[in-house]
């Protein structure tokens, strides 16, 4: 294990040796340790739905009761919270960050420099006026984030950060203090700015990229009382809504005419909530590659610092939905290492790497920039056989138009018409995404080409290969036709239906590159 020389050296930083004796964090990690409790009881809505729902009425019943039982509930959550942080005790000693925490079950963490992958920084917005950050430490090969020291100081945990990452090179972990950049308008030394983000960009990826229908499926207990509490607001103000969709009263042209502007309404309000979701997450959004690391730096209320290796990059997604391929912009994403349920960890979102809504010649920089001979805009795409539309059709889109058609055809003829105008237009879809299906390959890249009418590509080297399976079944065999699996550390790509030449030829080349290339695949 190397030895950093802060540990014995006397040019080090002062603050850096005080972290080697057991100490607690500032106090202001209180309203961190209280936060992430209440985010822990309550961000699980899914669950709670119906115990909410329950409350909800009870309120309406007995509101003096419930705000008390919500008051007592808030001063339990408060108190565990504050003996979260009174048992917090950590040390940093020996390229190794020791932490004690735990009230009744005690727990003692010892992390060794040489298991931590990424150092990431965050500072909600109540640790702005202290200028405190929270350092999360990310292990390969965890189901959790091993380890969070909620509060240090900013000069002390940028220095930490930087230890671990010149402790992990073999370098001297010697961090000066002159050297710390007083103000974010300066360019700090070694790093290059990549890519940054206006308000505009994150609005247009705020349009393209709508997660709110999430939000509203797990809402839906809730429907029944928030429209009755929409309606009595609505019946204040002297408007008769019902009398607005009643058949009776109305005709079909001004029913029609009334549910296309409520539809109208309802995306307008899904759209603007999406709109914020993404100002929040990426405001002054900076992609910095600095050494042999990616950083991205972003987020108005918390802001997060995350960092990657480039060794741990397993290949670059330019993503383009049709909303994005409408507007002209599409996404860049940077997949690195996946860990055994890194998707449902704490603040996975936070934890990647993604440029949301560049132009196509930016995003083209920025593969560029990672993979500088890469031939992606110069690749002419193989296709994929026409029996990858076989079992689709026959197994989902007949069936369903026999059944449509025999239920609605003898008495609903217009029902049967839309359920065939319909399932023509899957069809059509479909079509699509197969048309869109392309592969190539270089000497050094395999680039997927895959979309419906958006379109991403997929530039995967080579070298990072883990392993392949050729696959083909019966109905393929007198065709000639294989699928191509290739299993990468971050994940697994398919080329389906493809001739069982190429399949062979790839799987053959792949493993070659994989084998000889010298280079490691993290």
């Amino acid at each position: 294990m190397i030895e950093p020389d802060y540990v014995e050296g006397d040019s080090a930083p002062e603050s850096l040796l005080t972290l080697q004796q057991w100490q607690r964090l500032s106090a202001i990690a209180l309203f961190f340790f209280c936060l992430r409790l209440f985010k822990t009881v309550f961000g699980n809505i899914g669950y709670l739905a119906p115990t909410l729902l329950v409350f909800y009425q009870g309120m309406q019943r007995y509101p003096g009761y419930s705000a008390l039982a919500l008051a007592a509930i808030s001063l339990l959550l408060i108190g565990v919270g504050i003996l979260h942080y009174w048992v917090f005790r950590f040390r940093v000693i020996d390229d190794t960050v020791e932490i004690h925490s735990g009230i009744l079950r005690k727990k003692q963490l010892n992390l060794p420099f040489s298991r931590i992958q990424n150092v990431r920084l965050l500072q909600p917005i109540y640790y702005r006026l202290s200028d405190h950050l929270c350092i999360v430490l990310d292990t390969a090969g965890s189901s959790q984030q091993e380890a969070q020291l909620a509060a240090l100081p900013r000069e002390l945990a940028e220095q930490l950060q930087q230890a671990i990452y010149l402790a992990k090179a073999g370098q001297p972990a010697v961090v000066a203090a002159a050297e710390q950049q007083s103000t974010q308008a300066a360019v700090p030394a070694g790093e290059q700015l990549l890519c940054t983000r206006s308000v505009k960009d994150l609005v247009f990826y705020g349009i393209s990229n709508n997660r709110v229908m999430l939000v509203l499926g797990l809402a839906a207990p809730f429907y029944k009382p928030i429209t009755e509490l929409v309606g009595q607001q609505l019946d204040a103000l002297g408007l008769d809504v019902a009398r607005w969709f009643n058949p009776d009263l109305q005709s079909w042209l001004w029913l029609g005419l009334a549910a296309l502007a409520l539809t109208m309404l309802l995306m307008l309000l899904i759209t603007l909530l999406s709109i914020a979701a993404s100002v929040l997450s990426y405001y002054q959004f900076q992609l910095w590659h600095v050494g042999d690391r990616y950083v991205r730096r972003s987020g108005l209320l918390t802001r997060h610092e995350i960092s990657m290796k480039a060794s741990r990059l397993q290949w670059l997604q330019l993503q383009q939905d049709w909303v994005d391929k409408l507007i002209g912009r599409c996404n860049v994403h940077y997949e690195q290492v996946h860990t055994p349920y890194s998707e449902y960890q704490e603040q996975a979102e936070h934890g990647k790497i993604m440029v949301p809504a560049v132009l196509p010649a930016a995003a083209a920089r920025l593969l560029a920039e990672v993979y500088p001979d890469n031939q992606l805009a110069n690749s002419v795409f193989g296709t994929v056989n026409w029996r990858y539309l076989v079992p689709v059709f026959a197994g989902f889109c007949l069936p369903l138009f026999l059944v449509s058609q025999y239920v609605f055809l003898p008495t609903q003829p217009v029902m049967a018409m839309a359920s065939l105008l319909a399932i023509a237009m899957l069809v059509g879809l479909f079509l699509l995404r197969w048309r869109r299906f392309g592969y190539a390959m270089d000497a050094n890249y395999l680039y997927i080409r895959q979309g419906v009418i958006g379109t991403d590509y997929y530039c995967v080297p080579l070298h990072k290969l883990q392993q392949l399976s050729i696959k083909q079944h019966w109905f393929m065999q007198k065709a000639g036709l294989k699928h191509l699996t290739l299993v990468f550390a971050s994940g697994s790509l398919t080329i389906p239906y493809m001739p069982a030449a190429a399949a062979e030829a790839i799987a053959n080349y792949a493993l070659y590159r994989a084998e000889n290339s010298n280079k490691g695949w993290m």
